[in-house]
């Protein structure tokens, strides 16, 4: 990592930074069509949904660039002189040069300049991106658009690099100027990585988005309430993008008695035409997944099989009192196992005894909205992303936006990877006691050049006021 392009980036200015992220943004609109038929060759992915994603990841960088300009994210505070009291002036700085660790699933969005690079950016953190091995060309290709949008608009040179071996991550982690890590994939990766940084001379954070199976639970009234629509939903958000969304509803909880929902879903799921994977070893994965199903004695509803098009999705189902070990984890891929129940009151436990996740989303309706309390307080312990009547998958990048959640969905519960949020990662406070104005950071100056929202002893002041 060069310390050059530290030196430089964690003092270039706010605006400054924002302008380069616009400029990136526009490059990346303007090479989509070259950038979509490299990655729809190296993924399987169709030109629709790819041209989707690097709209989504244009968008995110102008949310960040938005975000810096208006300074919110310093969280500067001012607390003056007062008798036998000194003064403090504290704000948020970089924390320094961030190891990323690109996803297949999302080329773009979760890709070289995908939300943990941007985000990293805009704080003023030099990355290096370790590319996904399946997608060398988009991610060479996406490197060189964002690389000249980025040095021809005031970042310095080397404030975005990729190293494309397949075993460089340890090394990278361990570098010793590497001040943190983004991560998004499986468990197994993100913790082995989490604790290679733990086991470093000095330890730095890492901040791994890993595994969900997103619980859905559908309650008793609205299992019986528009059976056809809601079925239909079930199918698309399990089915979408060949179940590769770490957001997939992998486990649906449903009433035992709600045969006419079990069987519209099963329909709908047997309608889905075959997806190919996103490349041989994620197939494999799936299989010896489906083949941990069969071990565990879960009913096939929908068997899926694999063709000369790709994969049919797979139903299965299974008892809330069998949900146990294999079956508790996530299978990435077109798979969604039902799990029916006989009171909603005992769904409230299993939730809370699945671990964490990134969602958890409850249907109801009626009669069912007094009674889902205790449900919604589970999620909300137990998730990053609570969703009533609504479908998990589709993360809206946003300035509310939670993606995250408590161990195994993530390595650190109280962060998220996507939305403005996420700059919160690659910042620390620093706090100036009794401090020259002249030695301060502008934005804590008594008259700053560039206003920025500031808690002044106590009582929040706009930029404008």
């Amino acid at each position: 990592m060069s310390s050059d392009a530290w030196t430089l980036l964690r003092s270039t200015e706010r605006g400054v930074r924002a302008r380069g992220l616009r400029a990136a943004a526009a490059a990346l609109r303007d090479d989509a069509q070259q950038l979509i038929a490299i990655a729809a060759a190296e993924t399987n992915l169709s030109a629709a949904r790819l041209g989707g994603e690097i709209e989504r990841t244009a968008s995110q960088a102008e949310l960040f660039a938005d975000l810096i300009e208006e300074g919110s994210h310093l969280d500067a505070a001012i607390d003056h002189e007062a008798p036998g009291a000194p003064e403090l002036r504290r704000m948020r700085v970089p924390i320094g040069p961030i190891a990323v660790f690109a996803a297949g699933n999302f080329p773009f969005a979760f890709g070289v300049f995908g939300g943990d690079t941007v985000s990293a950016l805009a704080a003023g953190c030099p990355v290096v991106v370790k590319t996904h091995p399946d997608l060398p060309g988009t991610s060479r290709a996406t490197h060189l658009v964002i690389r000249d949008a980025l040095e021809s608009n005031g970042f310095p040179v080397g404030a975005l690099r990729i190293v494309t071996e397949r075993d460089a991550g340890r090394a990278l982690v361990e570098d010793p100027s590497v001040a943190g890590v983004g991560f998004t994939g499986s468990v197994a990766g993100g913790r082995a990585l989490f604790d290679f940084a733990a086991a470093r001379e000095t330890p730095i954070p890492v901040f791994a988005e890993m595994s969900s199976t997103n619980p859905t639970v559908v309650a008793p009234e609205a299992a019986e309430t528009d059976v056809a629509g809601l079925s239909e939903e079930l199918a698309s958000a399990t089915t979408a993008s060949a179940g590769q969304l770490c957001t997939k509803p992998g486990l649906i909880f449903v009433p035992e008695s709600a045969t006419a929902l079990i069987d519209a879903v099963s329909e709908r799921i047997a309608e889905v035409v075959p997806q190919a994977l996103l490349s041989p070893g994620i197939t494999d994965r799936y299989e010896h997944r489906l083949d941990d199903w069969r071990r565990a004695g879960v009913q096939a509803l929908v068997g899926g099989r694999s063709t000369a098009q790709g994969q049919t999705a797979t139903l299965g189902i299974t008892s809330l009192g069998e949900l146990t070990g294999t079956l508790e984890e996530e299978v990435f891929g077109p798979a969604t196992l039902l799990v029916t129940y006989a009171s909603l009151d005992e769904v409230t436990g299993t939730l809370l005894a699945l671990g964490g996740q990134l969602t958890t989303t409850v249907r109801a309706t009626g009669r069912d909205l007094d009674a889902i309390d205790e449900l919604l307080d589970a999620a909300a312990s137990t998730s990053g992303r609570v969703i009533v009547n609504g479908m998990p998958t589709g993360v809206r990048v946003a300035w509310a936006t939670t993606h995250g959640g408590p161990y195994p969905a993530s390595t650190n519960g109280s962060s998220t990877s996507v939305g403005a949020s996420a700059i919160d990662r690659w910042m620390r406070p620093v706090s100036w006691q009794s401090t020259p104005d002249r030695f301060l950071p502008d934005e804590l100056r008594e008259h700053p050049r560039s206003r920025v929202p500031r808690r002044i002893d106590g009582v929040w002041e706009r930029a404008d006021a």
